[in-house]
């Protein structure tokens, strides 16, 4: 992950850090609230950075987020995460996930699986309103100059509400370009086949192109940021915005603060989670609130080990 010149490190540098520092900006104005969850599923490292983090290399949120970034997990990852989100009115969901990441060091191809099995929830006793199995597999290999790295995932997800069940097929491509050893851009196309009109909305696949940045600086400090833009049901071209910082006190326990202006669902979310990395076993934990109407929070916890 080096620069073909690394005199123009500085420059892609403060490039980047603008643009992270207009992104980050951005996510703290005003939006108004809506009350639909659409099928985004990240852990809670994303989770905890706004969901950003299309450039970044987490192995064990990889494969949602950008697939290409797969190729730099160093080792086999197991991740079980659990997800709760709560609206004032009742509704909401119930999350429960496990992905398993291949990794290694000297591999030119990685890959992923997941599934996460979610219970949307309805009205102000939270009844269970349907059910959802979301399968993902993703694969991952360096192009041949070894530092960037294109991904594809395929993606199967099945909704069951009031005694009606619809199965929709996607998938996504994505690159990542580390530019610098710092400083990285990634490229994902997402849900790209789509959904039906006659789908839930709450399990419509939205089609959307994604740019993320990713500013690392030395070991301690890390801004990411991603920009969304919805292909479909988006006459009016709206984005949206995703961006947060982690810093690592200490070599195992990250402190992670971010927000979300989502104009395409009118909300602005701020978020922060907290990480500790072990000798084996590591954990992260984030929690999520809706500021506009203060309509809504979520809930992410994740284990993980690597094998």
């Amino acid at each position: 992950m080096t620069l073909a010149n690394p005199k123009q490190t500085n420059c892609y540098q403060i490039f980047g850090s603008m643009i992270l520092a207009v992104m980050v900006f951005l996510t703290a104005l005003c939006a108004q609230a809506a009350s639909t969850e659409t099928p985004y599923r990240v852990g809670p490292i994303a989770s905890a950075l706004g969901g950003s983090g299309r450039a970044s290399a987490d192995p064990t949120e990889a494969g949602w987020l950008n697939p290409a970034a797969l190729v730099h997990a160093r080792f086999y990852h197991l991740s079980i995460s659990h997800q709760q989100s709560h609206r004032n009115s009742g509704d909401g969901y119930r999350d429960f996930g496990v992905m398993f990441t291949d990794g290694g060091e000297d591999k030119i191809a990685s890959g992923s699986f997941s599934y996460v099995q979610r219970t949307t929830l309805e009205g102000a006793a939270g009844a269970v309103a349907g059910e959802q199995k979301d399968f993902q597999g993703s694969m991952a290999i360096f192009l041949p100059n070894r530092r960037t790295s294109i991904g594809v995932t395929y993606r199967r997800l099945i909704h069951a509400q009031g005694g009606s069940d619809w199965t929709q097929d996607t998938y996504s491509l994505a690159t990542l370009i580390p530019l610098s050893d710092t400083f990285g851009i990634g490229i994902v196309g997402q849900d790209l086949a789509g959904g039906s009109s006659s789908t839930p909305l709450e399990a419509r696949f939205i089609p959307s192109i994604a740019v993320g940045l990713h500013q690392r600086f030395q070991d301690i400090l890390e801004l990411r940021g991603d920009i969304i833009r919805p292909l479909r049901e988006n006459e009016e071209g709206k984005m949206d915005f995703r961006a947060g910082a982690e810093s690592w006190f200490r070599p195992d326990f990250a402190f992670r603060l971010g927000g979300a202006w989502l104009e395409t669902r009118k909300e602005m979310w701020m978020t922060a989670g907290i990480g500790f990395k072990g000798p084996k076993l590591s954990f992260g934990y984030s929690f999520e609130k809706e500021m506009r109407s203060s309509d809504g929070t979520r809930h992410t916890f994740d284990l993980w080990l690597p094998l």
